[in-house]
């Protein structure tokens, strides 16, 4: 199946992008709101919450930029860019860890293939529920290249919305807020010359593209 990106889908990205950064944004407007409210003995409590949420809001624009954005196709040469990213992105969720990769090398990324990594990354994250760690990578195999993203936690499973999505079942008519990123995702990996394939067992989730 095509998976076709028009504008219904570009204006429900925009709205998850939202939704994602609405709650760090929120928390930096209420930090300075109680600053007028407190005694002193307080101050350095808020100042930390300010501090901490200004910085999950700031992880989480620089990698949806690029997730999502024009400059994700050129702007992530090598692994070490696209796991700098991911660190910024779970550095201030306490569920989620970057895990270090095995001692497989990895390949070159060509453009498109660190946007695509960062969209698996997401998917994997969702995949546990309990929390986890997160493992990117891009390795060659038989002339060609795996992007994987590999997920471990507690009851790792895909969510429920992304039933039927990345196998293309699901239409853009039926495509929401809820699930717009797993058909995103399918998208760029058919871009690439791929597809998502998924596995689940033992309390990993595995989500790869042979490209």
């Amino acid at each position: 199946m095509t998976f076709i990106v028009d504008r219904r889908i570009a204006e429900l990205l925009c709205s998850r992008i939202c939704h994602e950064l609405v709650a760090g944004v929120a928390a930096v407007n209420n930090g300075f709101e109680l600053i007028s409210e407190i005694d002193a003995s307080m101050m350095d409590e808020t100042m930390a919450l300010i501090g901490s949420s200004a910085k999950q809001a700031s992880g989480r624009v620089q990698y949806y930029r690029m997730a999502y954005g024009f400059a994700g196709y050129e702007a992530l040469p090598s692994m070490a860019a696209v796991d700098a990213l991911i660190a910024g992105l779970v550095e201030t969720e306490r569920r989620f860890t970057l895990a270090k990769r095995d001692g497989a090398s990895s390949a070159a990324l060509q453009p498109g293939w660190g946007k695509l990594l960062l969209n698996l990354t997401v998917l994997a994250l969702e995949c546990l529920p309990k929390g986890g760690s997160v493992a990117p990578s891009a390795t060659a195999a038989g002339g060609k290249t795996v992007l994987a993203v590999v997920g471990r936690g507690e009851e790792a499973r895909p969510p429920d919305r992304y039933r039927g999505v990345l196998d293309g079942k699901v239409g853009t008519a039926d495509v929401t807020a809820m699930n717009v990123h797993a058909y995103y995702t399918a998208a760029l990996a058919g871009e690439a010359g791929g597809r998502v394939d998924t596995d689940f067992a033992g309390g990993t989730a595995t989500l790869s593209v042979r490209v």
